[in-house]
């Protein structure tokens, strides 16, 4: 399930390669496949309930919605009614938006082939906009994890909520962790964007995004900061995941607009 780039371009993304998982990279692997499939299983019965057209993907750059992204584009490739389908993808620009993050997504157009649908937000309105655009739309995938503000509750298919354009909300890694996220990244070098090499574990916006505090290098002379640790190595530290970024308005968590 390793992306490959077949127009001979070479994208500057980053993939993830952790020495300590060297010595258990089998054993870490029959752990994400199982995930994997069980993914599989749950995309099947997505389709057997949904046409191909009647869905997309919410996509913001970040490390979970990544996941969803390679997951979806490998069901698509080993399917050949879908092959030729490039998915149609939801990304809220932002005036604040890291330079980054732009780039990935520029990226990620290229280099998975999908149909990038560029939205000013807020997410409800840019919902509206594509129901009205294309109304065979009816579901749309999502990065969500348990951990996210106002998604705890959440389940794996789930309507919008009252007030909001009526679709679906499908979750597939909803009860995901932290590590079974950077393991996935892992196991299948799939990119990613930047940022989280510089510290940064949820990325949101400039305004409302710092690099992870929990990651910093400090100076044990002076005690400055003089550089933050890779956003990986907060692995198994959910609760500290969201430490670099403020409280988002709960009208931008109704879908997966902020992302991680």
């Amino acid at each position: 399930m390793e992306v490959g780039i077949n127009n001979g371009t070479q994208f500057p993304i980053q993939k993830l390669d952790l020495k300590q998982y060297n010595n258990s990279r089998d054993e870490i692997s029959e752990k994400v496949h199982d995930k994997v499939n069980s993914l599989v299983e749950l995309l099947h019965e997505v389709f057997q309930l949904y046409k191909p057209n009647e869905v997309m993907l919410s996509f913001n750059g970040g490390k979970d919605c990544t996941v969803v992204l390679h997951l979806l584009h490998n069901f698509y490739q080993a399917n050949p009614c879908l092959q030729h389908i490039r998915i149609p993808t939801l990304y809220i620009t932002d005036p604040d938006a890291f330079e980054e993050v732009d780039e990935f997504v520029e990226e990620c157009e290229k280099l998975f082939s999908i149909d990038v649908i560029r939205k000013p937000g807020p997410i409800k309105k840019a919902l509206e906009e594509i129901c009205i655009e294309r109304p065979h739309i009816k579901a749309v995938f999502m990065g969500c994890r348990r951990t996210d503000p106002y998604c705890e509750n959440l389940k794996t298919m789930q309507p919008t909520d009252a007030g909001w354009p009526p679709l679906m909300r499908i979750n597939p890694i909803l009860d995901w962790r932290c590590r079974d996220v950077w393991q996935y990244l892992y196991v299948y070098k799939v990119p990613y964007c930047n940022l989280y090499q510089k510290g940064y574990t949820s990325i949101g916006n400039k305004k409302n995004t710092v690099p992870n505090p929990y990651l910093r290098v400090v100076d044990e002379t002076t005690g400055a900061i003089v550089s933050y640790r890779p956003g990986h190595e907060l692995i198994d530290n959910d609760d500290l995941e969201r430490a670099g970024r403020f409280k988002p308005p709960k009208e931008n968590t109704n879908v997966n607009s902020a992302a991680k």
